[in-house]
């Protein structure tokens, strides 16, 4: 993982525990004034609401890309490419992020691997930006991250010892494909 991946998992993990803390104390507080049985209700209901919508969305996703394995489609995973990376490998950003070279963010998209090579293309959120290709001359190394949702870091790293992180799903699946590849 890059230098911009380690700042950027660093960031996210702050503020997952800043949110977790965020919601004991309110729940403390919460508990003290009303009593700890509607509290803890109200959490076990939510809890059991955000795991059932969150299986929704993941069954959803795994059952969409099985159908286009079936259909004899290249396998893909949900993916972000950091502008920084997009402007390094000179893909055009969208609107105002074209305008600075240090932009920080992430382009939404999907990497399939077609050929033994892998293809980052933009989501709909990314229109005005082209395609990137990644031949077989880049490595390849997939890093699962901590967190819910099956998130990894697939780093990339060009012969000349330029590095790319993108930011995929299903990171196990993306590694046996690419153990495949070889």
């Amino acid at each position: 993982m890059t230098e911009y991946g380690r700042d950027r998992e660093r960031r996210r993990r702050t503020r997952a525990l800043l949110g977790a803390g965020h919601l004991v104390a309110l729940t403390a507080v919460l508990g003290l004034e009303t009593g700890w049985v509607p509290v803890v209700v109200t959490l076990s209901g939510l809890l059991v609401l955000v795991v059932a919508g969150w299986s929704v969305i993941m069954g959803r996703d795994a059952r969409a890309e099985r159908r286009r394995r079936a259909a004899g489609r290249a396998p893909s995973w949900p993916a972000q490419l950091p502008v920084r990376a997009a402007l390094l490998l000179g893909a055009k950003a969208p609107g105002r992020h074209a305008r600075r070279a240090d932009e920080v963010g992430e382009l939404p998209g999907r990497l399939s691997l077609v050929d033994g090579e892998l293809r980052w293309e933009p989501g709909k959120a990314g229109r005005g930006v082209g395609p990137v290709t990644f031949d077989r001359s880049w490595t390849a190394e997939v890093v699962p991250l901590w967190g819910p949702g099956a998130q990894g870091c697939l780093t990339l790293t060009a012969p000349g010892g330029a590095a790319v992180d993108i930011w995929i799903r299903h990171p196990a699946d993306l590694r046996r494909e690419l153990a495949g590849r070889r």
